[in-house]
């Protein structure tokens, strides 16, 4: 008897066992994703007055396909099958200038009066919380971190000239923190895989870069400051080992 209860404890510690390193297993993951990023217009204003007075500078983009990778790890899974996770993620996308507002004149790269590009690269330290409703489950999560922001916009005769000559009206990079919201569902395929939709939200404060261009003295470079924001709705796998 005492060997039939010994072997019995066996069977449950063992299985006990297998559960826990079977969680322990799958708290590992791996999410790729697409995302449609949508910036919000890049609105600044020189830090240096030229001849006593401010020069602002708008940018608008287009909507641009990029994408991003996350790593992550559950750190707390509840009774009722909720998770507390943590996550490093990157993302990136590349858009070209549809717009450059300068002053009061507008330049539209439609008819040829401007042209460039700006990149934003945002590298997030993240924290998700997922609620379990079966095959399906919603999350909401808070990141912060840093985005870099590249610009190079050209208008008037600037286009065409070589930068040794005429420099990029707009130009330059530079870090700055940021602060994302997110909220989205997965759908889980099997233990292993699942897929997601998600809508992001992220702050980005106090962007600069070099304005070119001319003032009584001739050519001057002054720094432009400013805030941006931008949102992104968001495709992707997630892979658990």
């Amino acid at each position: 008897m005492k060997t039939k209860h010994n072997l019995i404890a066996a069977g449950i510690a063992a299985c006990a066992f297998s559960s826990v390193a079977s969680a322990a297993d799958k708290s590992w993951y791996v999410s790729l994703s697409t995302n449609q990023a949508d910036l919000s217009s890049v609105d600044t204003q020189s830090t240096e007055q030229v001849a006593g007075v401010t020069r602002r500078i708008g940018i608008d983009t287009d909507e641009e396909t990029g994408f991003g990778i996350t790593v992550g790890r559950t750190l707390l899974a509840q009774a009722n099958g909720n998770k507390l996770s943590i996550e490093l993620s990157y993302s990136n996308s590349d858009h070209e200038l549809e717009e450059l507002r300068f002053m009061d004149n507008v330049f539209s790269a439609n008819d040829g009066r401007s042209e460039g590009s700006l990149e934003a690269e945002t590298i997030l330290a993240r924290a998700k919380y997922q609620f379990e409703l079966g095959s399906f489950k919603p999350y909401v999560g808070l990141g912060i971190g840093q985005t870099d922001l590249s610009v190079e916009a050209l208008y008037g005769m600037s286009i065409g000239s070589a930068p040794t000559t005429r420099p990029p009206f707009a130009t330059g990079s530079d870090s700055a923190t940021a602060l994302e919201l997110r909220a989205g569902i997965e759908y889980q395929i099997s233990d292993a895989f699942g897929v997601f939709f998600e809508y992001t939200s992220t702050d980005v404060d106090d962007v600069e870069f070099s304005r070119r261009g001319g003032g009584p003295g001739g050519l001057a470079t002054t720094t432009q400051s400013g805030d941006f924001d931008f949102d992104s709705l968001n495709v992707g796998l997630n892979l658990r080992f």
